[in-house]
Formats: structure tokens, sequence, C-alpha cells
């Protein structure tokens, strides 16, 4: 079958030592450090067999994340521009929903036929983070799509106990493939999920949410954000085509940072401007510019405020955390989307239409062969989600 493989030479950068489980299974906890002269491009390989607790499914949407286009070129020292967990060579594509075409004899919650989709983060239950209920944080960690085979391909095969059934999407949706193109949108709305109620444990209805990027998490985090009963929500981006997508999904402020800028403004001046001097009670960081974005945050804190960081990036930054103390605020780091319910709620949400991923999924869906450039198109950061079908022929 075709598939769509990023590959990269293990040359450990200058002043980088790897880790002992990096060592032993030429694994890279961030990518960027480890993995130069990255190449991303298409290969022929086997379909895979189901082990004894594994599902086969044919992929019938794959959803393109700002992370899918890290593997596009390198840096300016020849390395991998994803700054996250992977061991390459590796098929891409960690945001996924297939029809079920065989399953292993051990298999008893899947029959063929089913829709499903599966989570991205493998935990292996047996060690302390996980045996702490931090799956997201699991030593022996296994990520489709980073370290396992993911969903840029015609078939897909994941372990029973981390699918969940989708079939109720279909009758919201009104087709197969549209569910299946839906299926796919669930991971980044379970990220989000896991950041604001998870790991920042919620908010009060009514209260102030500012959230910094109106990408495909930014706006997962806006429509959870909605239906959960925020206040005034106010998001800041640059391109003008994600800010009218967040208008739609229901932002109450939509602000224009690179407006703001030429104004002589910044993001923290209009927080403070919107909510009364008073702050804002929750922040949501869900883009790679901290060091831009953290320093706004920090001076418009309301009072126990929350700042959840989602956005990823291996870039160092300097934080006032006397901030963070006298307004009594707590900062949230977040990562991944497994465990405590979450895919099963995310559904759910979807499925009893409180939550629409639709509104920003781009109208056009690319075909594998075209998923090149459906990836290259979401690098320039464009309107809404791109999904991939593979079981589309151009």
């Amino acid at each position: 079958m075709k598939a769509l493989q990023a590959t990269g030479t293990w040359i450990p950068k200058p002043g980088y030592e790897p880790t002992e489980r990096e060592k032993r299974d030429r694994r890279a906890v961030s990518g960027d450090r480890i993995y130069s002269r990255p190449v991303i491009g298409f290969v022929e390989i086997p379909v895979p067999e189901p082990k004894d607790d594994e599902v086969l499914m044919r992929i019938g949407g794959v959803g393109v994340c700002g992370s899918d286009t890290t593997f596009l070129g390198a840096d300016e020292q020849g390395y991998s521009r994803y700054a996250g967990h992977c061991r390459f060579p590796c098929v891409i594509g960690h945001e996924f929903a297939g029809e079920v075409v065989k399953v292993g004899k051990a298999v008893t919650m899947f029959k063929p036929g089913d829709l499903v989709t599966a989570e991205t983060m493998n935990w292996c239950g047996e060690c302390e983070a996980c045996r702490m209920g931090m799956y997201n944080q699991c030593e022996n960690l296994e990520e489709i799509g980073f370290t396992l085979d993911g969903a840029y391909a015609e078939y897909l095969v994941a372990k029973e106990k981390f699918c969940f059934d989708i079939s109720a999407l279909e009758h919201i949706y009104g087709s197969r493939s549209k569910a299946l193109h839906i299926g796919a949108l669930i991971e980044p709305l379970a990220v989000a999920y896991n950041g604001i109620f998870e790991r920042g444990g919620g908010f009060k209805p009514g209260s102030d949410i500012v959230i910094f990027g109106a990408g495909p998490i930014g706006l997962s985090a806006l429509s959870l954000a909605v239906a959960a009963g925020a206040g005034r929500v106010i998001v800041f981006e640059k391109s003008a085509a994600r800010m009218k997508l967040a208008e739609k999904i229901g932002a109450t402020y939509v602000c224009d940072i690179n407006g703001l800028l030429a104004e002589g403004l910044n993001p923290g001046q209009k927080v403070l401007e919107l909510t009364g001097k008073k702050g804002a009670e929750v922040f949501i960081e869900a883009t790679e510019f901290q060091r831009d974005n953290i320093p706004e945050i920090e001076r418009v804190l309301a009072v126990g405020a929350k700042v959840i960081q989602i956005g990823i990036s291996s870039k160092t930054m300097e934080m006032d955390v006397e901030r963070l103390q006298i307004a009594g605020a707590s900062y949230h780091g977040t990562i991944g989307s497994a465990g405590h319910g979450i895919w099963q709620n995310v559904i759910a949400l979807i499925a009893q239409g409180r939550v629409d991923p639709q509104i920003y999924m781009n109208p056009r869906i690319y075909t594998l062969e075209e998923s090149l450039e459906a990836i290259e198109d979401a690098a320039k950061c464009g309107a809404g989600k791109n999904v991939v079908d593979p079981g589309l022929r151009t």
C-alpha cells in the first residue's frame, strides 16, 4: 500500500546527550535535537496484519495537524523541525478515523464494518506515570504517527483498548464518509479538552477566556469553551481567514495581533480594555510563539487565573514568576489526550450537536496522493482544517 513516511538520520545535535531510552530505542524525545537530514515522501509498504489485540482499519479520514507541517524541510542546522517525540522512519498521521476491516482473535468490542477512531498516545499502563493516571506522561509511550505507523496510508492497525466507536456520527452527518472525515477531527478536540478540563481543571461558567491562536487546536479550544459556558472569549490571531472562523464558532472578540501592533497596542492592553481592567480568568496558549504571548498574559492575570499551555515549542523563554504569585495564578503544562474519559466525552459532544468540527473543516477533501499538498497548504496557515481521505481517487 502507498503511505507517506518521514525519515531522518540519527545525529544528535552538538551539545545534546540522548537519554538512555533514546539510545536504546533509537527514538527522540524531541526530534529537532536528534534527527538530521529529514525527508518526507511516499513509500510502498505491506498492509499491516492485526495482532491478537488489534484492529485493522481502512482509513477514511486523516486530519492535517500543525505538527505534520514541521516534517516539511529542515531547520537552519539541517535538523527536523518537529519538536516532539518521534522515531524514524515512520508513516505520519495521528488524527484519523476508519472502518474496521479485520480484527485480531482476542478482540471483542469491534467487528468488521464498525466506524472507529483511536487515541494517538499509546500508554503502557504499568510505569509509575500510568499508575498515577498520568497516561500522557507514560515512560514507555508510543504514539501513532510519530513512533508507530500512522494514517497517511490506506490501512492502519491500532490496539483495541485505544479504539472508540464513532458510529453515532453517521446519523448526525448523514453518511459514512462524512462521519469518518469528522472523526479525524476528534483528536485535536481531545487535546484541547485535556488541557482545559483535565490538566487545567476547567473553569466556572461565565469566566472570561483568552485564546492565543486560532489554528485547529485554538479553534477546538474555542468550541469547547463556548459549549462549556464561557463568558467573554477573546481570541488573538494573525490570519484573517482563521479570525473569520473564530467569529463563526462564537468568539466574543477576535483581535488581529498585527493590527494591534500597528496601532501601537499589545494583546495585554486589549485584554484589559475588553475586561474592564480586570484581566481574564483563563488563558489558553495554542501557538508556538510562547516567547511573545506569555509576557502579555503575565501582565493581565485576573486573581486566581489559569494559564493553559497547549502549544509546543522547544525554544526556551523567561517567565516573570512573581506575577503568577501575586495573582495567585497557576500555569498548567499539557500534552496529549489519553485517558480520563476524554475521547468518549468529545465524541458525545459531537454526537449531541454541542460541538461541530465541520464549521472549521475545509470543504475540499484531499486524496492520499494529494496529502503532501494538503500539508503544504496547512503550513500557509490558511482557514480551517485540511482532511485527507485515502479512499478517494483523483
